[in-house]
C-alpha cells in the first residue's frame, strides 16, 4: 500500500493538507507497507514497542525506522496524539487538524508543555492497558501475540520525554529508547532510576552546538535536563548519532526529497534492536557498547560532548 492509505478512509483530505505543506505526495512512499500478510506462530509472542512521535508529527511519519524494527520481529505500536498532530484519523473515519492552539504554542510555555507531557504519559499507560486485554481476548489474531515481558517504549522529541517517564513509572515496562527527547521538559523527582535506557541525540548534542541554533534559554533548560537524566538513571547509555538532526529520526526530510535521513533510520534501528535484545536477555551492554552499535553513534557525556575513552 501507499503512504497515503495509511490516512484511510481520509486520503483526499490529508493529501490536500500535506501537499499545502509542501509534501511531495510520492514522497510518502519511502518504505514497503504491507497489510493483510499472517504472522508466523510464535508460541510466547513478539516483542512489542511502544512508539511515542515527537509533537505535531502524525504517528504514521516514522516508517522508515519502523519498518525496519518489524523486519527484526517487533510489533509496533504507534500511539497517536489528537489535537496536538498535524492530522489525526479516528477509528469511525472521522479525522482532526491540529488544533490552532498547538500551532502556536510558544516554545517557552512550559506549563502547557508540561501538560501535553502529563497527557503523552497517560496515553502510553492505556496503550498498555489494551494490549494487556487483547493479549487475553478470543480474538484468534490478537490474543497472546504480544510478549508483555519483552516490551519497550521508544519515542521522539516530546514523545521522547514520555518515554522515558512512563518507563520509570510503569513496572511493565522494561526499556525505554530515546530519540532527541524535550529534555528540558522532564520532571524533577530526585529519584534515582535503574530502568534501561537507551538515548540517540541529534549531532549538536552540547549547549554551544545547540545555542548557535535555538533560543538560548531552551538549549540551557535542554542540558540542565539532560544533565539531571545522565546523572538519575543508573542504567542509561548516551550517544549521539553523526549527521543526525533533530527531525532525522522521523520521515519528514523524506517527505521533501531530503535523503539524508535514511541512514540515520538504518542506525536508529540497528543501535535500538541491539539494545532491546540485550535488556530483554538480561545481558549487559560493554562500556565499548557504541563502536559494536555503529560506528555513526558516538558515546557522549552529560554535557553532549563526546565522552572520554
Amino acid at each position: 500500500m501507499k503512504g497515503i492509505d495509511l490516512y484511510a478512509p481520509c486520503q483526499a483530505e490529508a493529501a490536500k493538507l500535506l501537499t499545502e505543506m509542501g509534501v511531495d505526495l510520492d514522497n510518502l512512499n519511502i518504505a514497503s507497507v504491507t497489510t493483510g500478510g499472517a504472522l508466523a506462530p510464535k508460541t510466547e509472542g513478539y516483542p512489542v514497542i511502544l512508539f511515542s512521535p515527537g509533537f505535531g508529527v502524525e504517528r504514521d511519519m516514522y516508517l522508515g525506522v519502523i519498518s525496519k524494527l518489524v523486519a527484526k520481529n517487533y510489533v509496533v505500536v504507534t500511539i497517536s496524539a489528537p489535537r496536538e498532530s498535524v492530522f489525526t484519523v479516528f477509528p469511525d473515519g472521522s479525522y482532526l487538524k491540529q488544533a490552532p492552539e498547538m500551532a502556536e504554542l510558544a516554545s517557552s510555555d512550559y506549563p502547557s508543555w508540561s501538560r501535553l507531557l502529563h497527557n503523552r504519559i497517560q496515553f502510553i499507560h492505556a496503550v498498555m492497558d489494551v494490549l494487556e486485554m487483547l493479549n487475553r481476548s478470543d480474538d484468534a489474531e490478537l490474543a497472546g501475540l504480544f510478549d508483555l515481558a519483552k516490551v519497550a517504549v521508544m519515542g521522539h522529541s516530546l514523545g521522547g520525554a514520555a518515554a522515558l517517564e512512563a518507563a520509570k513509572q510503569d513496572h511493565r515496562i522494561k526499556a525505554a529508547v530515546l530519540l532527541d527527547p524535550s529534555f528540558h521538559l522532564l520532571r524533577r523527582e530526585d529519584v534515582q532510576s535503574s530502568v534501561p535506557v537507551l538515548l540517540l541525540r541529534q549531532e549538536a548534542s552540547a549547549y554551544r552546538e545547540m545555542a548557535a541554533s535555538m533560543n538560548e534559554t531552551i538549549a540551557s533548560d535542554y542540558i540542565d535536563g539532560q544533565r539531571y537524566a545522565f546523572n538519575s538513571l543508573n542504567n542509561a547509555h548516551f550517544y549521539r548519532v553523526k549527521g543526525a538532526q533533530h527531525m532525522s529520526f522521523s520521515d519528514i526530510p523524506l517527505h521533501y526529497g531530503d535523503q539524508h535521513a535514511v541512514p540515520i533510520h538504518a542506525v536508529t534501528a540497528e543501535a535500538a534492536t541491539a539494545f532491546m535484545e540485550a535488556v530483554f536477555d538480561k545481558r549487559n551492554l560493554p562500556p565499548n557498547a557504541a563502536s559494536q552499535l555503529s560506528e555513526a553513534v558516538i558515546s557522549i557525556n552529560s554535557e553532549g560532548e563526546p565522552a572520554e575513552t
